[in-house]
């Protein structure tokens, strides 16, 4: 069983969860323009379901931009600490090959 990780692989996903972040939180702006549009032309039932949605829409948008940079940053550590165990690894090895003192050709 292979367990491996192609690191440039990883960073880009990293660097699309950063793209998330980044597009959530401009959707803000553009979702309150357009709420602000709608509440002086709906009637006063559906004004009051636009000022709810709108506090939780803020709520949910934070809260998928900090996921965003979470997962960003978990992804990136992990990669990082991969990248490193995989040197650490091939250090070890060659370490090893140098004791036996046996010809390898790489």
């Amino acid at each position: 069983m292979s367990t491996g990780v192609n690191p440039i692989e990883a960073m880009n996903e990293a660097e699309q969860a950063e793209e998330l972040a980044i597009r959530s939180v401009s959707a803000a702006p553009m979702l309150e323009e357009i709420i602000d549009d709608l509440k002086p032309v709906v009637s006063s039932y559906v004004v009051s379901g636009l000022y709810g949605f709108d506090n939780r829409m803020y709520v949910n948008i934070s809260q998928l931009a900090q996921n965003s940079v979470s997962l960003a940053q978990n992804v990136q550590g992990a990669d990082l600490v991969i990248e490193a165990t995989d040197h650490e690894s091939a250090d070890e090895f060659h370490e090893g090959l140098d004791l036996l003192d046996i010809p390898v050709n790489f």
